[in-house]
């Protein structure tokens, strides 16, 4: 550890503890979540009925999972046009494969987005195989892929607007060494 901090020394780094997140935080979560129940029953069914979705009721969902033989989890962020954040960590207690990762936090995601009541979802992942297979692009032919598939296809169907796009993964630049620019 000595020997790190030696070497990082001469990069002018400065150390500092992460502050203690206050009692604040759950306030302004709170007040930043809380569903306005004063509307008009007319005005709840009106908006039920539109079949475009309005742009600013669309919440952006990004969800990556990752599995190795140790453990397995995932992230998920999701976000309105308001500037509401929602980010989860998942841990896995089970083996899984990044395919197997990838659908659990599909479906916590869209468990999720039920019991927030969202009904317009855009989702982004960088899984080539889930997106496929959810367009319907791909078939899902090993058994617990079609099972994970049927589960994201029955929550889906509670949604009024859903799409979910590929991400690529990027390929990671060649490491470079700081000292040879010189």
């Amino acid at each position: 550890m000595v020997k790190w901090v030696v070497k990082l020394d001469e990069f002018d780094i400065q150390y500092r503890l992460r502050p203690s997140m206050k009692a604040q935080v759950l306030t302004d979560f709170i007040a930043e979540c809380t569903i306005d129940d004063n509307k008009s029953e007319d005005a709840t069914i009106k908006e039920a009925a539109t079949s475009e979705p309005d742009l600013t009721s669309i919440w952006v969902l990004h969800i990556d999972g990752a599995s190795n033989a140790q453990d397995s989890g995932a992230g998920l962020i999701l976000t309105n046009s308001e500037g509401v954040v929602i980010e989860y960590v998942l841990r896995f207690n089970f083996k899984a494969s990044n395919n197997q990762v990838e659908y659990e936090t599909l479906l916590v995601s869209l468990k999720m987005a039920k019991e927030l009541e969202i009904d317009s979802l855009k989702i982004f992942t960088n899984s080539q195989l889930i997106v496929g297979q959810v367009k319907g692009e791909f078939e899902a032919r090993d058994p617990i892929m079609a099972i994970y598939l049927q589960k994201v296809k029955d929550l889906v169907t509670n949604l009024r607007y859903f799409e979910i796009f590929h991400i690529p993964r990027m390929r990671m630049p060649e490491p470079t060494h700081f000292l040879d620019w010189q």
